[in-house]
């Protein structure tokens, strides 16, 4: 009896050790909830459950948190193994300090999609600067799940985005906008929707955003079946501050006609996209032309040179 009153009053003793040791006893539950969501990368766990072995008492406030990041964790244990392979596989370690990531064709899904999006939305891939998904077919719920909770601070390093062939549409261009627009993948210069049927809605959704972006030199729309409208949404009224890094916009095998050569047109003569250097319509990446004539496709590239040449100056 002796020997159990003195390993209770020894346990007591450092429990109230730990409360006079551990000032993180003081905050409330959700004071805790904010500083493991903060540490929660569920890329590198060991961090946050660090933490909650500090003191003894921090173990029951975080038990549901730390579920929580084993649970992400375990899901990005899962992308890495779809995304490898026997030559070259992927860890988490790996992936937490990638610069690059090229998972084209891969069979990537809309839960995938989730799950990349979650890795993003708590800063676990801080030096990205490429992200290349091309042709997973992951559809608008793809998108939508990649964006969802995406906002500033989101992807802070990333420069190149490309999202070609995945079979979205209107709702997907809507969720990337609405992402970009809460301040997500701030130093984007080249944004790739290529092969998707955006259409002339999904363009109207981009481009506020997209004019607005100050490092963005090239946007590839080829085969979004963009028309006219669409054109209008991207070039109409363009202010001193819009596309002012553009240099390259590729618009081959769209429904674009004369009618929206004449408002490149127009827009260029104005001064609009200061920096753009080319303008593809009649068919790059083995698209087919525009429906615009030829002449209305040469009159975009004049307006291009007399563009060029007007910033160049007298020779």
């Amino acid at each position: 009896m002796a020997a159990r009153a003195t390993r209770s009053a020894s346990r007591a003793a450092s429990s109230d050790d730990d409360s006079e040791r551990c000032l993180l006893l003081a905050l409330s539950h959700d004071e805790l909830g904010v500083i493991v969501d903060g540490l929660a990368d569920p890329l590198q766990p060991v961090v946050a459950v660090a933490l909650s072995s500090t003191c003894l008492g921090l173990r029951t406030p975080l038990r549901a948190a730390l579920e929580v990041l084993k649970e992400r964790h375990a899901r990005a244990v899962a992308l890495c193994r779809k995304v490898g392979t026997a030559s070259y596989p992927c860890s988490c370690a790996k992936l937490r300090v990638a610069p690059r990531l090229d998972w084209m064709s891969k069979g990537l899904t809309a839960d995938h999609m989730a799950t990349l999006g979650m890795i993003l939305r708590t800063n676990g891939l801080p030096q990205l600067q490429t992200l290349g998904l091309f042709n997973n077919s992951f559809g608008d719920a793809g998108v939508q799940s990649l964006c969802d909770g995406l906002g500033g601070g989101s992807a802070p390093l990333l420069r190149i985005l490309n999202l070609g062939g995945n079979q979205f549409g209107p709702v997907g261009a809507e969720a990337l906008a609405a992402a970009l627009r809460k301040g997500a993948m701030p130093k984007l210069e080249e944004v790739n929707v290529i092969y998707n049927p955006i259409s002339n809605q999904g363009v109207a959704a981009l481009a506020p955003v997209l004019r607005k972006m100050p490092a963005l030199k090239t946007l590839d729309l080829v085969c979004c079946e963009i028309g006219d409208e669409g054109v209008a949404s991207l070039v109409a009224n363009l202010g001193r501050d819009d596309f002012k890094a553009l240099t390259r916009l590729f618009l081959d095998g769209n429904e674009i006609t004369d009618a929206g050569c004449a408002r490149l047109v127009s827009a260029l003569d104005a001064v609009g996209m200061p920096k753009l250097e080319h303008i593809s319509l009649a068919g790059s990446y083995g698209a087919r032309a525009n429906p615009a004539s030829i002449e209305a496709c040469n009159a975009v590239d004049k307006a291009i040179d007399k563009a060029i040449a007007e910033r160049k100056g007298p020779a």
